[in-house]
């Protein structure tokens, strides 16, 4: 009996020794991404990020509960509270969120640490990793890597890239050029110090190349489509084949922000008529004014389409193609974890 109750002992510490094992190494090992993985569209990273959609499930930073961390589906059923931070640029891939804190929407106090930084949360267990501790705000996954703002005393505002593991941080480039525009593993934006014209960087080697002439601002790649603000056309929206060819002009008025579904184009005039969030078909060129006033944060899920008020920051949302605009209101759930 005693050379049986040793037997059951020594077996059940090596599954205990077996099982930390294994839980250390789930929670130190890092799942990378395949070629071409981005984490949320361009277009809802012009719009600060409030939304991303993954898989049939949306992440989304709370309006009625200081922009905290929640989720829910598509048809924003079943809403749940993630975690306590305050978050904007979510973006997603399998394993993790991406996200920068926003310490302005905060409760953390003064005595918060690492409060604008830039972390990436496991899926599974909500555990939190800090990318960079620095400020930081607009950031974008590119496959394996994040691309974003970064913040110091010394070099003001600079684009950053950090490995999903947390390693190889280091500057892209000094010049503020947006990082939100990713596709193919490439970098488009354009210009600030020198032009406003488009270029792209790859993201592995660091070089850049001159991609259009145009004078443009808030590049989006559909494909291999080019949508952006013309700055020679009063800001309104233009298409172009990344091919080359002829420009057409999408919106009828200019725009302060805009975003891309399908076969729809949703964006905020500038000097309309009246001015407020309409809702452009590609195909026919039909134009229908939504929400009259000044909004700003479009994002787009693949039921519904979300924007702020300007002023006070009320989120308004109405069916993805449709027309019926109502408050977004969450509920709060955070106070019954």
């Amino acid at each position: 009996m005693k050379v049986v109750r040793s037997i059951i002992i020594a077996v059940v510490v090596l599954c205990i020794v077996g099982g930390l094992g294994y839980y250390k190494y789930i929670n130190s090992v890092t799942y990378f991404n395949d070629p071409g993985t981005t984490g949320n569209t361009t277009g809802n990273l012009y719009g600060n990020g409030l939304f991303c959609e993954y898989d049939g499930v949306v992440y989304f930073a709370n309006p009625n509960d200081k922009n905290r961390l929640y989720k829910m589906n598509t048809d924003e059923s079943d809403i749940e509270y993630v975690a306590n931070d305050s978050v904007y640029f979510i973006n997603s891939d399998e394993h993790y969120l991406y996200y920068s804190r926003n310490h302005s929407n905060s409760t953390f106090g003064s005595f918060d640490v690492n409060a604008n930084s830039l972390c990436r949360m496991t899926k599974r267990n909500g555990k939190v990793i800090i990318l960079d501790e620095a400020d930081c705000n607009a950031c974008a996954l590119a496959t394996n890597k994040v691309v974003y703002y970064h913040y110091d005393a010394e070099e003001a505002t600079t684009v950053y890239i950090v490995g999903i593991d947390g390693n190889d941080r280091e500057q892209l480039t000094k010049e503020s050029i947006d990082p939100r525009c990713i596709f193919d593993d490439k970098l488009y934006y354009s210009g600030v110090d020198h032009d406003h014209n488009l270029h792209s960087m790859n993201l592995e080697t660091k070089d850049s190349s001159f991609i259009s002439s145009e004078n443009l601002w808030m590049p989006l790649m559909d494909g291999h489509e080019l949508f952006f603000i013309d700055l020679d056309n009063n800001n309104r929206v233009y298409r172009m084949s990344l091919g080359g060819g002829d420009k057409y002009g999408v919106t009828t008025y200019g725009t302060s922000g805009y975003n891309v579904s399908g076969n729809y184009l949703y964006y905020q005039s500038i000097k309309g008529n009246p001015d407020g969030i309409y809702r452009v078909d590609l195909t026919t060129g039909n134009e229908v004014l939504l929400a009259e006033g000044q909004y700003n944060n479009i994002n787009i899920t693949s039921d519904y389409v979300y924007f702020a008020d300007f002023f006070s920051g009320t989120i308004f949302h109405c069916p993805n193609g449709g027309t019926s605009v109502s408050l977004f209101n969450p509920p709060i759930l955070s106070n019954e974890e």
